[in-house]
């Protein structure tokens, strides 16, 4: 077997030890609030609409409710499996995106001469196995990133179609998520800057792939500009925590990953590098670092927006690892190089034996985690159905209410006082107060405290109906508040 077929088979073996773990624990529920909106989104679009229409309790107005202001890319992805299989069928599109991810990755590394092995990153970056089971933007942003860039790269062989095709990979990935143009900044500019020929065609790609998501926004949201606006939260959290996280991620879960983006000497030298640092510097100043998650939760989302970039980051390290190994040879003589090489070849297998555990791992553990969501889900629709008006902390709840059926928008008690809430109930008395109370970090102890005191609160005192202790960090109750 030569060296490019080895490579292939493990890179293979890895990605088919993940995709039959998935098999076996397939994803039941959303775990978040977003994966929930995008998964409402769509089941919207499947359905061929944009809007549910809900009751809207405090004024009785039947109003249009988005289920998501995210860009359309996503949601159109799921869509389709939604249709066929309902809303668990979603969850095929982010195991395919990621299968896609990886092999375009290690791709555009044999056609670079470089081993296909360094795909593996991708796969080996821990907030991939996780969110490779969840129905978000990341892993359609690796997917369609990977693919602009492996086109680019043909297109350097003189493929016309392949840079066409490449500009619009790279206009259209704004569909899914706004930073995915990033990795592609720096080489579509190298192309015009060093007049490459045919290099047009990149902007003529790029401009159909923008117009997609023009039109698209301005069908779903009646404003082709429209963009999520709360997601700009440069800063929030401070640069400190922004930069211990991207270390973490970007050095020690892709080894020495952005230090062999900032050594890499291969071909478009300049725009390898700029495209890392300019992600990586978008992120850094983005501040979003989770501060009210508890710690494995923190990492996983917080660094979840790294993954378009990996890439990048392989076919970097590809080119530069290899290099520091022959000078490590070099350095080390012919006495001491086949016990260097050894030792080299034995911390590969280690890596390549990690990566498989964790692809195999990942999934018995994210479905024990899901088992507490499924009874809190479960309990909700039990006792508050789709008539009743449901009063909640929805920060923590929203994930778990049945939004699409839901005859009344829920209302938020972050929103309202215990009198308006009592007002509210006399006009609706099909009412409930879910509230979910979470200790994982000091912000959900906080909020589990303001849960308590707007319970206490409200008059006539509500009829409890269900306190459940779901885990040693959840704990569910339910009130009604009417007759």
């Amino acid at each position: 077997m030569t060296a490019l077929r080895r490579d292939w088979a493990l890179v293979a073996a890895v990605v088919l030890v993940y995709a039959i773990g998935y098999a076996i624990y397939y994803p039941k529920i959303p775990i978040n609030a977003d994966e929930a909106a995008y998964l409402n989104q769509a089941v919207l679009l499947s359905r061929g609409q944009t809007v549910s229409f809900k009751i809207d309790a405090p004024t009785g107005a039947v109003l249009a409710h988005r289920a998501s202001d995210y860009p359309l890319g996503t949601a159109a992805l799921l869509a389709p499996f939604v249709g066929v299989a309902g809303s668990r069928g979603a969850y095929v599109a982010p195991l395919l995106c990621l299968v896609l991810g990886v092999a375009l990755t290690a791709r555009w590394l044999q056609d670079a001469g470089r081993s296909p092995l360094f795909a593996l990153l991708v796969l080996g970056f821990p907030p991939t196995l996780a969110l490779g089971r969840v129905a978000m933007s990341d892993v359609p942003s690796l997917a369609v990133v990977a693919l602009g860039l492996w086109l680019f790269w043909r297109g350097l062989g003189g493929s016309r179609l392949a840079w066409l095709a490449s500009g619009f990979a790279a206009g259209a990935s704004l569909c899914i998520r706004e930073s995915n143009a990033l990795p592609f900044v720096g080489f579509f500019a190298g192309a015009l800057l060093r007049r490459d020929r045919h290099s047009l065609l990149l902007v003529v790609g790029g401009i159909a792939g923008v117009a997609l998501r023009l039109a698209s926004s301005a069908w779903a949201f009646g404003n082709p500009l429209h963009y999520k606006s709360s997601s700009a939260v440069f800063m929030r959290h401070g640069l400190l925590d922004a930069f211990a996280l991207q270390a973490l991620g970007l050095l020690v879960f892709v080894p020495g990953g952005l230090l062999c983006a900032i050594a890499y000497r291969g071909a478009r030298r300049a725009e390898v590098i700029a495209g890392c640092l300019l992600f990586s510097g978008f992120y850094l100043l983005f501040g979003y670092a989770a501060a009210e998650l508890g710690l494995l939760n923190r990492i996983a989302l917080g660094l979840r927006f790294y993954i378009p970039l990996l890439p990048l980051l392989a076919f970097a390290a590809a080119e530069a690892m290899p290099r520091f190994a022959r000078s490590a040879l070099a350095w080390a003589g012919p006495r001491r190089a086949p016990l260097l090489r050894s030792l080299a070849w034995q911390a590969i297998a280690l890596w390549i034996g990690g990566i498989a555990i964790g692809a195999a791992a990942v999934h018995p553990i994210l479905d024990r985690f899901t088992s507490s969501q499924l009874a809190i889900r479960d309990a909700i629709r039990e006792h508050a159905g789709v008539d009743s008006l449901v009063l909640s902390n929805l920060i923590a709840t929203v994930e778990y209410l049945p939004w699409l059926e839901a005859r009344y928008g829920p209302i938020n008690v972050a929103d309202i006082t215990p009198s308006q809430a009592s007002a509210l109930v006399r006009r609706h008395p099909n009412a409930y107060l879910v509230l979910l109370d979470k200790s994982e970090s000091r912000f959900w102890r906080e909020e589990a405290q303001r849960n308590a005191e707007f319970a206490a609160a409200l008059l006539p005192t509500p009829q409890l109906e269900l306190d459940r202790q779901l885990s040693d960090r959840e704990r569910l109750r339910i009130w009604r508040l009417g007759p």
